[in-house]
């Protein structure tokens, strides 16, 4: 479980095309992939849980942001908004 305004941020050790999976995952994720300007470069909206299928980037990313399904929905967000932390 993750409350609204929770989520996970990983500083990839290299800028290239990323990739997740599931399999440990209980919960449904927006996994929102960014690159080192800190633009969104994809969005993977309601992934499976439990799944091994790969959720990938297509783009580099040098961070990737998790946050429970629907978040980037609800918060209009789109590929190549910008994000700050």
């Amino acid at each position: 479980k993750m409350e609204e305004n929770q989520g996970m941020l990983f500083l990839m050790p290299s800028v290239k095309p990323q990739a997740f999976w599931m399999l440990n995952t209980y919960i449904s994720l927006d996994i929102i992939f960014i690159g080192a300007d800190k633009r969104i470069v994809k969005i993977r909206e309601n992934t499976v849980p439990r799944s091994t299928d790969q959720v990938t980037s297509v783009a580099p990313a040098a961070y990737v942001l998790e946050v429970n399904a629907g978040y980037a929905q609800r918060h209009g967000l789109k590929e190549g908004d910008r994000v700050e932390w």
